[in-house]
This record gives structure tokens, sequence and C-alpha cells, in this order.
């Protein structure tokens, strides 16, 4: 069986950078300590490698582009159907049901960083851009943003029993594949090149946009 390589160095960063800073926002966010400055600064983090993702999912490597992964309802359902009552078709990078949860957990954290943004505990801290709105909309955002954290996680353990399905059960070593970056399969596959200016392009942006957040007062 043949080793081809799917996820490229920027997909496996972002994907490791995406797991290490979300651990980080659960502890310093549910802690009873004051951590709330780390938790900040690693939100502008995840906030900026998300907004790379975005970027690198429309000018990336071809297993990374949302073109290639997103599909209809019909062929999600139909996924989903075989997934459920027999074994399901193969596929080289994402499959429907994992597309749709890339999609899925990439707006739910979106949703996350954003309104960490607005937010304030009217004493010590408050987001960079909570002076831009009311206080009903604070009060609004940071119910979101206490409420949505379960969800995520919610969302994440079923991702992780999704991969150790695969692993386990059908025998589909994602776990290595996340982490080397190469699946063995027998299917025809596309050759994955690492386009240059997608990475520069996407990881500027995200820089961009982190240096922009650390500039602004908390």
């Amino acid at each position: 069986m043949k080793s081809t390589l799917v996820w490229d160095w920027p997909i496996r960063m972002m994907h490791w950078l995406m797991v290490l800073l979300f651990t980080g926002l659960i502890i310093t966010g549910k802690s009873d300590a004051d951590y709330m400055q780390y938790h900040f600064y690693m939100g502008y983090g995840l906030s900026a490698v998300i907004i790379a993702r975005v970027l690198y999912g429309f000018f990336g490597s071809h297993y990374a582009l949302f073109g290639q992964f997103v599909k209809g309802p019909k062929e999600i359902l139909s996924y989903a159907k075989d997934f459920l009552f027999s074994r399901p078709k193969k596929y080289i990078g994402h499959n429907p049901l994992g597309g749709l949860m890339v999609v899925a957990l990439l707006l739910a954290l979106t949703v996350q960083w954003a309104t960490g943004l607005f937010n304030s505990d009217d004493i010590f801290w408050f987001g960079p851009f909570s002076s831009l709105v009311s206080e009903d909309m604070i009060q609004r955002f940071s119910f979101i943003h206490h409420l949505l954290p379960d969800w995520l996680l919610g969302m994440v353990a079923i991702h992780i029993l999704a991969v150790f399905y695969h692993e386990l059960c059908l025998k589909e070593r994602l776990i290595d594949a996340m982490i080397l970056g190469r699946k063995k399969h027998g299917m025809k596959a596309k050759a994955v090149k690492t386009p240059r200016w997608g990475v520069i392009f996407s990881l500027t942006m995200g820089l961009a946009w982190l240096v922009a957040l650390w500039m602004m007062p908390i």
C-alpha cells in the first residue's frame, strides 16, 4: 500500500497550534486563578491561526482547500448512512462528515474569539473592541462567550471519538497522518505541493492581525 503526502506542513502546524491554544484557553478561562491576561493573549493567537487556516483553505495545498472537502447535504447524508450501517467509502483527504466538522469547528471557534474581543468584566479587563459597542451588546457577547466553550468541548469530544473510530475500526491512521502528513491508501491521489505564495499570504495575514491585536490595550 502506497504512502502519499496529504497534509503539508502548514496544515499540520496550524492544526496542532489550534489544539494547544484551545487547551490553554479552556484551562485559563475555567480556572479560579487570575489568568485572564494569558487568556486574552492565547485568544489573540488562536484568532490569528484560524484566520491563516481559513485563507489557506482558499489558497493552500489541494487537500487543505474547502472546495475539495466541503460537500453538499446529499453526499454528507449518504456518507453518514454508510458510516452508521456499513463500511463507509474511504477518502484520501477529509471525508464529508470530517469536512463538515472542520467547518463547524472553525465557525464556532471564530464566534468564540470574536465575542471575546468585545468582552469585559467592567473592572480590570476590557476586550480591545469593547468600547465600540453598548453595554447591552457586551452582555450578549459575554453570555455567548461563556456558554460556547462547553459546546466546543462537546464538538471536540465527537471529533476525537471519530478519529479513534477510524483508527481502531476502519484501520485508517489519521493520527499518524496529522503528525507526519502522509497516509497509506490504495487509491489514486493528487500530488500535494505546498504553494509558496499561498503560505506567505495566509501566514502574513494571520501575523498582521496578531500584531494589530497585541498593540491594542486590554
